[in-house]
This record gives C-alpha cells, sequence and structure tokens, in this order.
C-alpha cells in the first residue's frame, strides 16, 4: 500500500513540476490564443518601458503583415524573442519610412514611434497640436453657488 502512495506521489510530481517549470522564452505561434498566452508571460518581467516597446513592436508587425495576407503573422513571429521582435519591427520601420509609407513617415522614425524620440518629426516645437481640453468646466454656469458651510467647532 505504501508502494502505491509512493508510485502515485511521484506521478503527481513530474505532472505538476512540467506545469511549473515551463518557461517562455519565444513566441508560440501555432493560434491566436496561444500567442495570447506567451505575450502575457514574456510581459511578466519587463519593465513598463520594455512592455510598451515590446507591445508596439508586436502591433506594428502585426500591421505590416496583415497587409501581406490574414495568415503571415503568426508564422513569422513563432518563436521569436521579444528582442527579436523588436529588432524586427525596427528594421521594418525603418525601411517603410524610407520608401514613403504614409502611415509611417510622419513618424520621421522608429524612436519617435515608439515614444523614446523627443518629438514628432511634424511638430517641431514640442508642444501639443491640439488644445487639451478640460474633463468638465469648473464653473459651472446658470447655477447659484451654494453657501459653504462652516461647521462648529467640537467641544
Amino acid at each position: 500500500m505504501k508502494f502505491l502512495f509512493w508510485a502515485m506521489g511521484l506521478l503527481a510530481v513530474i505532472y505538476f513540476m512540467s506545469v511549473f517549470t515551463q518557461s517562455t522564452h519565444g513566441i508560440d505561434g501555432s493560434s491566436q490564443r496561444s500567442a495570447a498566452n506567451s505575450l502575457k508571460k514574456l510581459k511578466r518581467y519587463m519593465t513598463t518601458q520594455q512592455q510598451h516597446i515590446f507591445e508596439t513592436s508586436y502591433g506594428v508587425l502585426g500591421a505590416i503583415k496583415s497587409k501581406e495576407g490574414p495568415d503571415a503573422f503568426l508564422p513569422f513571429v513563432d518563436g521569436k524573442s521579444p528582442d527579436e521582435i523588436i529588432d524586427l519591427a525596427r528594421q521594418e520601420v525603418s525601411a517603410r519610412i524610407a520608401a514613403g509609407d504614409p502611415d509611417l513617415v510622419k513618424y520621421g522614425s522608429w524612436e519617435n514611434l515608439v515614444g523614446l524620440g523627443t518629438q514628432p518629426a511634424g511638430n517641431p516645437s514640442g508642444s501639443r497640436s491640439e488644445a487639451v481640453q478640460p474633463l468638465r468646466n469648473s464653473v459651472r454656469s446658470g447655477r447659484d453657488e451654494p453657501a459653504v458651510a462652516v461647521p462648529a467647532p467640537a467641544r
């Protein structure tokens, strides 16, 4: 009987060890769901800035490869590490900016696209072109201001 318990315990350890020791070094491009799961696992140990650059790179590559066909993106990123994805996106964006792609030429460079540059190419002053609207006006027109009640001092 003890042997049966030991054998069951050993099988349980072997079964669950694969779940807990599985590490992801690249993207699993076998399906959209597996790619999304591997993205979550890859981003888990990245800083916020690294996550932003990686997500932007992944999205840009997805947009570029979707123009080639619906099934071109996942095989392209399958097995690639985050650094490889970022490098591929940087090369693709730089080549398309040089070729005059109207969607990307407005950024001017890869750094401006991912937000690492100091300013966008079309805005040399560095200020925002559109005015920032407040969430709501602090003064409500057409209403009487209520009197401010001062609380009585505690005894």
